[in-house]
């Protein structure tokens, strides 16, 4: 293995990490976005129709996502987004979208789990103070359950991050020009320069610091968490 030529490549590779990261913090933010608002509609009370409807909805969207494989959605949505925007700037959304759907459904099953270890009298008390169900919630109930979810949450992450690797499989624009993710590039310079497994190797070492900083940065949100809790 050749790594001398895979250096001199580095600046391929680390633009390919910065598109790996875009991706990869886009459908984080449009994920825990999804499995915040899933999550409310499963704990809601089912006194309303339309809640009756959505929570059927998010049953079966969880169902879905979670029993399919996920370069099998990335490549359904594709096909579905791609349709007249093929060589479109915003091509760049179609990763982003299908790595958020999956995981919104993960999130979701996360959060709820989150907001039922909150004791059902948390709620009660709320109530008894004047508080609306949804203030009561969003006051109550979710700062204590996204506590007790942190390192759930960031272990969903974590393996959202890595599983952006199969993004290789799609076509990605970004202001009118076709560009490459970590694994994408490394792929391809390794078969134009035929030392493909150096390549591999390397994208590999990135994914597994990457991986290492976010788990530090988990580390330290628990921690901060756990001071405030003493305090």
């Amino acid at each position: 293995m050749n790594f001398e030529a895979v250096l001199k490549d580095m600046p391929l590779l680390l633009n390919g990490v910065l598109i790996t990261v875009v991706i990869a913090v886009g459908a984080i933010i449009l994920g825990f976005l999804i499995g915040v608002l899933c999550a409310v509609v499963r704990i809601a009370p089912k006194t309303n129709p339309f809640i009756k409807v959505l929570d059927v909805i998010v049953r079966g969207y969880v169902t879905i996502i979670r029993g399919t494989p996920t370069l099998l959605q990335l490549l359904i949505v594709a096909n579905i987004l791609l349709i007249g925007i093929y060589n479109s700037s915003t091509n760049v959304v179609v990763p982003i979208v299908a790595f958020g759907l999956n995981s919104g459904a993960y999130m979701s099953e996360i959060i709820r789990s989150g907001f039922n270890s909150v004791p059902s009298g948390q709620m009660e008390a709320g109530r008894s103070l004047g508080l609306s169900w949804g203030q009561t919630v969003k006051s109550i109930i979710i700062p204590q359950a996204i506590k007790t979810v942190v390192p759930t949450i960031f272990n969903e992450i974590i393996v959202l991050f890595k599983e952006t690797s199969v993004v290789s499989y799609v076509t990605i624009f970004m202001a009118g020009q076709q560009v490459y993710d970590l694994l994408g590039i490394s792929d391809k310079r390794g078969m134009v320069t035929g030392n493909y497994l150096a390549y591999l190797c390397i994208a590999a070492l990135i994914y597994l610091v990457i991986v290492m900083l976010l788990t530090q940065v988990q580390k330290f949100i628990e921690r901060r968490m756990s001071k405030s809790d003493r305090h």
